[in-house]
């Protein structure tokens, strides 16, 4: 296993920008070719709703960077105190150069601010938030961390496999050398599983051709490209049901708690059923564990913890000192958990991207 501890490190600021185009899905019956029985099937078992995404041509640094901005405009982080910028995203606003780099330009951060990306999804959130601590516990005092991604830039527009499912996100958040409580951290890779969450081709591996960029109906009933994401639905719920309950007693052990001592448990909003089975397995109180952030904003892959704490928690976290769990887990396959401590940070609730694309998209 992978298990690290950090003294006096602890998140101060967080911000979440979703998508500004709401759509429902009642009104994409038809786009996805669903008849009423299965339609009805899929709202009962997963509970969608609606999901926010962007126009065409924004990007996912366009997000972070109006969650940034926000931050900086209405806490006490300053630009200039920034070190590093993180990003953790897979779609990203170019294959070269790293997006981080542009986005310290775009947001006025000093040239001694360190950049760079981080190709993850779904539990993007912990190992970059782990990648930041590591820094800010290797001497530099503030960095900013930037997670979440476009997914519509990789749904399949007919796919009524993954695409109903996804919404677009970008979160913002500052960690800082202060007096803290010692924070904990779980880290796991599987990589025998990478093919069962992929976008099969567009890379070095197997580049883009002609017929890769071709929409086909496929085994599982979805119309997708070679180029959009594929999901096994089945082998990723077998592996968050088996992975995660385990992750998470283990990090909250590790952390010396009892699960009546976390004020929350904030997961990656895969879907509500995923997040129910876990929180049984746990036998942890269905109250703190938040499960609407995929039934009204869409799954936010890397950005779907923090935009659950400002979706549906703000006035909690913004208010209050608490003790949370937190888990991610996906593509790779991969997953990782930590437990920490907040204490009345700036959290506002969601925002909505009021911007529009930038030159660099």
């Amino acid at each position: 296993m992978s298990q690290i501890s950090f003294d006096n490190i602890a998140i101060t600021a967080m911000a979440t920008t979703v998508g500004n185009n709401i759509i429902n899905l009642e009104n994409e019956k038809e786009r996805f070719g669903f008849d009423d029985e299965s339609f009805a099937r899929l709202q009962r078992s997963i509970g969608l709703k609606t999901r926010y995404i962007v126009d065409e041509g924004v990007c996912t640094s366009d997000l972070c960077i109006q969650s940034a901005e926000d931050i900086f405009e209405n806490s006490r982080a300053k630009k200039e105190e920034i070190e590093a910028l993180l990003f953790v995203t897979q779609s990203p606003d170019y294959k070269a150069p790293s997006t981080a780099i542009i986005m310290q330009n775009r947001l006025g951060l000093p040239n001694s601010c360190a950049a760079f990306d981080i190709n993850l999804g779904c539990s993007g959130f912990i190992y970059g938030l782990f990648t930041a601590f590591s820094y800010v516990n290797s001497g530099m005092k503030k960095v900013l961390l930037c997670v979440g991604d476009v997914n519509s830039y990789f749904s399949g527009h007919n796919d009524k496999i993954f695409t109903p499912l996804m919404g677009d996100a970008g979160a913002a958040i500052i960690i800082e050398k202060k007096e803290a409580p010692r924070s904990f951290f779980s880290l796991y890779s599987d990589g025998s599983g990478y093919k069962h969450l992929i976008i099969p081709s567009g890379a070095a591996r197997t580049p883009t051709t002609a017929e890769s960029l071709v929409p086909q109906l496929r085994e599982d009933g979805g119309i997708r490209r070679d180029e959009d994401l594929f999901m096994d639905g089945k082998e990723v719920f077998n592996f968050a049901i088996k992975t995660v309950p385990p992750l998470i007693k283990e990090v909250v052990e590790f952390a010396g708690k009892e699960n009546s001592e976390i004020d929350y448990f904030v997961l990656h909003q895969a879907n509500p059923y995923i997040l129910k089975t876990i929180a049984s397995r746990l036998k942890v109180e269905k109250e703190k564990v938040p499960l609407e952030t995929g039934q009204i904003y869409g799954n936010q892959n890397a950005a779907s913890i923090p935009g659950t704490i400002n979706g549906f928690l703000s006035e909690e976290f913004s208010s209050k000192k608490l003790t949370i769990a937190i888990a991610g887990f996906g593509i790779g396959l991969s997953w990782g958990g930590a437990v920490l401590q907040t204490d009345h940070i700036y959290a506002p609730a969601t925002l909505i991207y009021k911007g529009i694309k930038n030159e660099s998209c």
